[in-house]
């Protein structure tokens, strides 16, 4: 009995510590398991070190995943320092992945609906930050990447496993705050 009790509680151990890492886009800060619950992993300010980003449909976001089935939307701003959630739009649907281990979907930042700070669409030398908040249910977790659009930028040296069958790059949705849109994270799992 003592062994099937210790088996029980290992494994909600190991589901509970369960997290996910950005690989590309590269992520604000090396990752930080204790503040994946917090704000772009617990990096309050902009990394110094921008990484270009393809604006166009070259563009693609690669993730380590440590659960088997999980559910991600993709986030962004174009604030110079972002601070908070508030400064977020979101760009992606929610989508239901069953792949664990190295994940990657192609994003195309240009047919989506963000603009710049003057109101026209994004273009080469902006500087945006992308927040994933990614849930495999045991809670949401988030990670942050500072980025740099460029039209010549490639992608073409990073590695694309476990590719989803669709290419992001959608019009934010027209309702909901990002609360109740993290609350439908949880929802869906």
């Amino acid at each position: 009995m003592r062994s099937f009790t210790f088996l029980i509680l290992s494994g909600l151990a190991a589901v509970a510590s369960a997290h996910f890492q950005l690989q590309f886009p590269e992520p604000r800060g090396v990752f930080n398991m204790d503040n994946e619950p917090t704000f772009c992993d617990g990096y309050d300010t902009v990394a110094s070190n921008r990484t270009s980003f393809p604006i166009g449909s070259n563009g693609l976001i690669s993730l380590n995943s440590e659960h088997p089935q999980w559910t991600a939307t993709v986030l962004i701003t174009n604030v110079s320092n972002p601070t908070s959630f508030d400064n977020f739009t979101q760009i992606t649907p929610f989508f239901q992945e069953s792949i664990e281990g190295l994940f990657c979907m192609h994003f195309d930042l240009s047919s989506t609906n963000v603009t710049s700070a003057g109101g026209i669409p994004l273009q080469n030398g902006d500087n945006v930050t992308m927040q994933i908040l990614y849930n495999g249910g045991d809670g949401n977790l988030y990670q942050c990447a500072d980025l740099t659009l460029s039209d010549s930028a490639t992608t073409s040296s990073i590695s694309c496993t476990n590719t989803t069958s669709s290419a992001f790059g959608l019009s934010a949705p027209s309702t909901g705050s990002l609360l109740g849109l993290a609350g439908l994270a949880l929802a869906l799992l």
